[in-house]
């Protein structure tokens, strides 16, 4: 209809107008995408091409998929009993039956509003990560943080971590073939790299790694097979050992301490328990403990008293004991001597070791929980097994059809309140497995059409050489490993839409 008042091209222009506000408000805020995709839908109903986009549909199989994984959720109705929960998950997962239409009926053919909406998501990502960041370091703002996972603030770490990953993979991508602008898209490739470092969110860290060797296989597969092989084997090697040396356990002998000095420098007695281990130093933590020396000398170099708690919510006197011990020094007044500044500061923000950035400081965090793993709460891997273990059993029971989508939830909090587990009850979550979720929801027939979606996506970008389709691929695929991705609606939002743009037949920007 436009078209004839304003221009033949009016609608391809709205259409590109709107995906690049969807594009740009999925890292930053819901109320855009919402509005985003009620301005798409009217769009497509005001040109009213239904012929057009009938055709479009018919061709597009990765499309047929997800309509008939959506419609199996609908059919599953007829077997579960939580209607309200039932429609709360439906409405998150809205975006996927919009964007995805949207997109079938009419796809983005030209190269150049490709790069438009990739353009503008890589430059909210990069906004929202400066706002994260600066806010963070106390630049602006005055926000009080307890943990470096509350660095995002306009959306879940998580879910924020795939955007800064498939972000890096654009940036990539534009910069082997946008090659006069290499130092600025360098500039930015380094600067979500270090983001993604210092965030410590195992999601970005998985999915980062598996963009980089994507790429990496990409720009060397003219190699020869020998080449090619020789650096597949040393980065299995190096990623085998790392993986192998975070959950090898450490084991101490209480034996090897019993020359351990008992009164500290001023004449104290110290006291020592081995229970728990420190994954830096592989020594227990709580040896060498002189608490009154602690007390008495701590308020010479804080303001925070000793019996009160850091800004974590924890209570000092355990982080200082556990901060000391990091740096293999005594907890009495000679190692509370020997400690900067900086790390009193650090000790009063909460952090329990001087390591406290970056793939280092995640990886001793993951170390400590296998090796000091009694209680799984607050600890995000143990709960992560708690979850997956609580979802296994329950798929066992629940394999052929599922438990239907409105009894997801119902279910694992029936298991857990039946169960012996250790979660407390706000800790009591559902699989963080988007395989597990699926199969546990819809059964073997749902999980089979889920990956049926996956596999159809990965053989069409792979016969157009796609190299943004299969990046985009693998950083959800790596993300429903430890994550229900699906089950917000950023996280639904943002694979739709990019599961859209390129699942579409798109000749023109064959990406090779």
């Amino acid at each position: 209809m436009l078209n004839r008042i304003l221009g033949q091209n009016t609608h391809t222009s709205l259409h590109v107008l709107w995906l690049c506000a969807l594009a740009f408000g999925t890292p930053l805020n819901k109320v855009v995408m919402s509005m985003s995709m009620i301005f798409l839908i009217l769009n497509l109903l005001l040109e009213s091409e239904f012929k057009t986009y009938w055709s479009n549909i018919k061709q597009n199989r990765v499309y047929h998929l997800v309509i008939v994984f959506f419609l199996f959720n609908l059919l599953s109705l007829l077997w579960t009993f939580n209607f309200n929960y039932a429609a709360h998950d439906f409405k998150v997962k809205l975006p996927l039956l919009i964007i995805t239409t949207s997109l079938a009926a009419k796809p983005i053919f030209n190269r150049k509003h490709l790069h438009l909406i990739l353009i503008v998501f890589v430059t909210s990502t990069i906004l929202v990560s400066l706002i994260n960041f600066g806010m963070y370091q106390h630049w602006i703002g005055n926000r009080d943080y307890d943990d470096i996972r509350g660095m995002s603030i306009l959306s879940s770490h998580v879910r924020y971590a795939l955007t800064v990953t498939f972000s890096i993979a654009i940036l990539l991508y534009f910069l082997f073939y946008l090659k006069k602008y290499w130092l600025l898209l360098s500039m930015l490739i380094l600067w979500l790299t270090f983001y993604t470092y210092y965030s410590q969110v195992i999601t970005g860290y998985l999915t980062l790694y598996g963009i980089l060797l994507l790429f990496l296989f990409y720009k060397l597969w003219h190699l020869s097979r020998a080449v090619i092989s020789s650096i597949i084997s040393v980065l299995i090697g190096v990623s085998t050992f790392f993986i192998f040396w975070v959950f090898t356990p450490i084991k101490i002998n209480e034996s090897d301490y019993k020359d351990l000095p008992r009164k500290t420098a001023k004449g104290q007695y110290y006291t020592n328990h081995f229970g728990i281990i420190s994954p830096i130093t592989e020594k227990p933590i709580y040896i060498l403990v002189c608490e009154p020396e602690l007390r008495i000398d701590w308020p010479i170099y804080s303001n925070v008293g000793f019996d009160s708690l850091d800004r974590k919510g924890q209570p000092i006197k355990s982080t200082i004991i556990r901060y000391l011990s990091s740096k293999d020094l005594p907890k009495d007044a000679e190692g509370l001597s020997k400690l900067t500044m900086e790390d009193i500061q650090s000790i009063e923000n909460g952090d329990a070791s001087y390591i406290k950035t970056g793939l280092m400081a995640r990886a001793y965090s993951v170390k400590f929980q296998l090796n000091n793993g009694a209680d799984p709460n607050s600890h995000s891997l143990l709960e992560r097994l708690e979850y997956w273990k609580t979802g296994f059993c329950i798929l066992s029971d629940n394999y052929i059809l599922g438990v239907g989508t409105g009894d997801i939830d119902d279910v694992f909090k029936s298991y857990y309140k039946k169960s012996s587990t250790l979660l407390t009850a706000e800790n009591q979550h559902r699989s963080h497995n988007m395989y597990l979720t699926v199969f546990i929801t819809l059964g073997i027939l749902g999980i089979s059409i889920f990956i049926g979606v996956h596999i159809q996506f990965i053989r069409l970008n792979l016969r157009n050489k796609d190299i943004l389709g299969l990046s985009f691929i693998v950083v959800v695929l790596l993300s429903f490993l430890i994550e229900d991705t699906l089950e917000t609606q950023t996280g639904v939002t943002f694979y739709a839409l990019f599961l859209g743009l390129f699942f579409s037949n798109q000749k023109e920007k064959k990406l090779d």
